[in-house]
């Protein structure tokens, strides 16, 4: 049995279920997508996940399951478990880093973010975004629109607030150029990300405004590249995305895609681990590129709000009033936005711990901060409420004029 330290498992998704006689077992799959299957681990195979930390060895995990629960785990039981995980890229290893490497190479070296093999055919996705803009009611007369915020969840259970955002962006005159602010969901960055790759989709190509991408990199001195393929398989900026071209086929229009680190955390708008421009200064950077660059710009949140359901680690089964006491939660925050106290926004939620994890605040902050002295308007609240699945992710639909 090796004393040496087992490698450690990477971030992951770590969902349960109950088989058909009632055993718990763990679906681990991968945020990041570089992994393109999932593993299921037993009930014994989720205590030793527990260690799988760099620090551990094989030795050290049989002892510690013993101990807790006075029978043994075979080593080799482990071992196969390690070796799974390894072949499945889910484990820090050179294996996965070289599957990461070649993923890199790969998306710098296409000519496109091409994500047409995750979305239906372009007449369905076309019928689809149709519907949603058609069922919206008819947009405030708030004057000109500077700022939109609109969900990232999927279309379907997003439904009512991708109407209320994009039925108000419709009846607006169309901008040169969409700055689409997303959050960085499995990410390696924890500064802000830009991407340079034109965007292709089922609906066809939306470019990037390169122009406007280099002047706010030099005005930041600092590039926002490095780590641009966290946009590879991140869905918040390209689900903007397919509605712009919804709403504008046949016209042009270009997009400046950025994903926006959490600022919730210890070092609030700076980068975790200290690498890359402060998140408050790249929402001012923006806000100074607008004002000096030729043609008219709209900036973008695509932002949910809070997670919340045993799915996402609430202890009890949802009851209405707990979902009763979300919605509070929720509208408390987005009075801070409607107030312009964005500063005080990120506050509360570092004050609280976050605890309804809403995933947005980054895209939010960089949002309003980047829009200084404009007015903030909610136009729809929404619960997309899952109790088979204890998931529930809320959202909004906000106008900056």
């Amino acid at each position: 049995m090796s004393h040496e330290p087992l490698p450690a498992l990477r971030p992951l998704d770590i969902i349960p279920f109950a088989d058909e006689h009632g055993d718990t077992h763990f679906l681990l799959r991968d945020p990041a997508q570089l992994a393109t299957r999932g593993v299921t681990v037993s009930l014994a195979g989720y205590v030793a996940l527990a260690h799988l930390d760099g620090e551990h060895s094989c030795a050290d995990i049989c002892r510690i399951y013993r101990e807790q629960f006075q029978v043994a785990m075979p080593a080799e039981q482990i071992e196969q478990l390690v070796a799974a995980l390894d072949e499945a890229l889910l484990l820090q290893t050179p294996r996965y880093a070289a599957a990461r490497a070649a993923a890199h190479a790969a998306y710098r070296a296409a000519p496109v973010r091409d994500n047409r093999d995750r979305y239906p055919p372009a007449d369905a996705l076309r019928a689809e975004l149709g519907a949603i803009v058609r069922s919206a009611l008819p947009p405030p007369a708030d004057g000109e629109i500077f700022g939109l915020v609109a969900p990232h969840l999927d279309y379907a259970r997003g439904a009512p607030c991708y109407a209320a955002a994009y039925g108000a962006l419709a009846a607006a005159p169309r901008a040169e150029r969409y700055i689409i602010l997303g959050t960085n969901h499995a990410g390696e960055s924890t500064a802000a990300v830009a991407t340079g790759k034109d965007f292709l989709t089922p609906l066809g190509t939306a470019p990037v405004d390169h122009a406007f991408l280099e002047a706010l990199e030099q005005r930041l001195g600092a590039s926002l590249r490095e780590h641009e393929f966290d946009h590879a398989n991140e869905h918040s900026v390209e689900l903007q995305v397919h509605v712009l071209q919804y709403l504008h086929e046949g016209q042009p229009f270009s997009i400046v895609p950025i994903l926006c680190p959490s600022p919730c955390g210890p070092t609030g708008t700076r980068p975790i681990d200290g690498k890359g421009p402060d998140l408050g200064a790249v929402a001012d950077a923006i806000a100074a590129v607008v004002n000096e660059t030729p043609g008219r710009s709209i900036l973008i949140a695509a932002a949910d709000l809070s997670h919340v359901g045993q799915r996402f680690g609430d202890p009890e089964p949802t009851s209405d009033e707990f979902l009763a006491r979300v919605a509070r939660s929720d509208r408390a925050l987005l009075h801070l936005l409607e107030t312009r106290a964005e500063e005080e926004f990120l506050e509360h939620l570092r004050r609280t711990d976050n605890q309804t994890r809403v995933c947005s605040a980054g895209c939010l902050y960089a949002l309003l901060r980047a829009l200084p002295g404009r007015a903030c308007r909610v136009l729809h609240y929404h619960q997309a409420v899952d109790r088979r699945a204890e998931m529930h992710v809320t959202c909004a639909a906000c106008i900056i004029s």
